[in-house]
């Protein structure tokens, strides 16, 4: 007696892929609802999801506070998508063969990526460290597949003139992602579409921290293109060269700040100093209130992102759909 009933079932799900199938086609594999096989782990970099904050902000009515949470990535960084998009730019160029060697310097989540894709891409990796980098941190580069070698400097610029000379006798390359472009066009290519996709084009503002500013100069350039009102605001810490810049009062003491290269200040249009004891309240909020987990420097951002919320609460409180604030969580360090 079932089985004419199992038979209807049947048919009704292959007519409902079979449906699904013909959009597809139409549309492409971006309307796919899930795509669990991947051919590489490389393909699990970027396409990080943007999580609802449900009880942080509630006070601000007509406002939505949005997550992008890069820290989903591989190894827990935004870095990923920066180290694989300099990977295939310095492939491309050249500029990187095999054979060659990948030196590094410094034990921060950049360095962790590539190592990551050093060691994918098969190039030896060589990482120069700071004299008081933790054992724990060396351990994880090294469980990455990167040769560390402890250095007895602090100051960066002496580290970066070690890793020249150390790139000198290996054969090396030097990833500079404060000054290759390839940084911030791969979130222009990647990051900025996702959350105007995701978002459906309904994107306010858009709220980071910088490191070496070119995730939000990517994002920026992308998210204004589509929509040239939209707000790109930066939160960090008061003595950081972003910071200082925003707070310049001349343009002679804009040009006496040395900025990385891949920033554009130029999309900038709201700066807010945040400190370490707010960033710590705001990241023992995020998972007291929303169960996530993720880095001091995603604490800085909310930050920023309430404190622009105070500021245009009341333009925006009428409006008929909401303000919709998407903040970039870099990293879950």
């Amino acid at each position: 007696m079932l089985e004419p009933i199992t038979k209807g079932i049947d048919d009704l799900g292959n007519s409902l892929l079979l449906a699904l199938n013909s959009v597809q086609g139409i549309f492409g594999k971006e309307l796919s609802v899930a795509n669990p096989i991947k051919d590489s782990i490389l393909q699990l970099v970027g396409n990080t999801p943007l999580i609802r904050l449900n009880r942080i902000g509630s006070e601000y009515t007509g406002i939505h506070f949005y997550l992008k949470a890069e820290f989903l990535n591989p190894t827990g960084s935004a870095k990923d998508r920066t180290a694989l998009a300099m990977f295939i730019d310095a492939e491309r160029r050249g500029k990187l063969k095999k054979g060659m060697s990948v030196v590094l310097y410094g034990a921060g989540s950049s360095s962790i990526s590539f190592t990551w894709i050093g060691k994918l891409r098969e190039y030896p990796v060589y990482c120069l460290v700071p004299l008081h980098t933790s054992q724990e941190r060396i351990q994880i580069l090294r469980s990455y597949g990167a040769e560390v070698s402890v250095t007895n400097e602090s100051d960066g610029a002496r580290l970066a003139e070690l890793a020249a000379s150390k790139a000198q006798k290996v054969n090396g390359w030097i990833p500079d992602e404060s000054a290759n472009p390839a940084n911030p066009n791969f979130h222009f290519k990647t990051t900025g579409p996702e959350i105007w996709r995701d978002l459906q084009g309904k994107v306010g503002a858009i709220v980071s921290a910088p490191g070496t500013g070119g995730a939000i100069t990517g994002i920026g350039r992308y998210l204004k293109s589509q929509n040239s009102r939209l707000k790109v605001v930066i939160a960090g810490k008061q003595n950081s060269s972003f910071l200082r810049y925003g707070r310049a009062k001349d343009k002679m003491e804009q040009e006496a700040i040395s900025l990385p290269a891949v920033y554009d200040p130029k999309l900038i249009d709201e700066y807010f100093n945040v400190s370490p004891e707010e960033a710590l309240h705001l990241q023992a909020d995020l998972y007291e209130k929303e169960g996530i987990f993720a880095g001091l420097t995603t604490g800085t951002v909310i930050v920023g992102a309430l404190r622009l919320s105070e500021k245009i609460r009341e333009s925006v409180s009428n409006e008929r759909d909401p303000f919709n604030i998407v903040i970039l969580s870099p990293d879950r360090d």
